[in-house]
């Protein structure tokens, strides 16, 4: 299962957010909701003819549709067990069942149990890479004590989702550092993950290029 850190897919672009059985089906299905955002998979509650399921895009077009024995109750807590099939709306060929807990099926040993089902779900669309593509983020940043024994810190450039251009930036502030008069008194790293500590005065300085965490792609 993903992280707590992960990014979250965005949410559903429709109208039905302020709907009170909209809204009091996400809330009963959030942990469910919230995991698979965590995929990432935009994912959202439909509410068709008195039937409820999550619904959860995958990038080539297709989705997948959770539901339990029949469609998912308003209560949880009648729940029995969950059915995830793959389909698409405009493709009858693409229908699999991806997991199922219901009673007498494959996985009906873990019932209602998230963790298992968002395991499923996570190595099925990781396999066919169906998932929204994650991306790192670097930065370049400056850390250090200025004259006065003060601390100081800022974000110089960035974010970038390109490392080279990350530190292509990096360079450019060493440079104007240098053209300032700051002195070079430590250097490590290479160009992978450049990081040098600079001098002027009482003022002491690190610059570096850092990981700043991930987005989606």
């Amino acid at each position: 299962m993903s992280t707590n850190t992960a990014p979250m897919a965005p949410m559903p672009e429709h109208g039905n957010t302020d709907d009170p059985l909209w809204r009091t089906l996400w809330n009963a299905y959030e942990p469910v909701i919230t995991a698979l955002r965590r995929i990432p998979l935009i994912t959202d509650v439909e509410i068709s003819g008195g039937e409820f399921a999550i619904h959860a895009q995958l990038t080539d077009g297709s989705h997948l549709w959770i539901t339990s024995t029949h469609c998912l109750p308003v209560d949880p807590a009648a729940l029995e067990g969950f059915h995830v099939r793959r389909a698409h709306h405009d493709n009858p060929t693409i229908d699999e069942r991806v997991y199922d807990s219901t009673e007498g099926e494959d996985q009906a040993k873990h019932g209602n149990n998230v963790v298992p089902l968002i395991q499923a779900i996570t190595a099925f669309v990781t396999a066919r890479k169906l998932a929204l593509p994650i991306v790192d983020i670097f930065q370049v940043q400056m850390q250090g004590v200025t004259a006065a024994h003060t601390p100081a810190s800022a974000e110089v450039q960035g974010p970038f989702t390109d490392r080279r251009a990350a530190v292509k930036e990096y360079g450019y502030t060493t440079h104007d550092l240098m053209k300032k008069g700051w002195e070079c008194i430590h250097e490590q790293g290479g160009t992978n993950w450049p990081l040098t500590i600079w001098r002027q005065d009482n003022a002491i300085v690190t610059v570096f290029v850092g990981h700043a965490g991930q987005a989606i792609g």
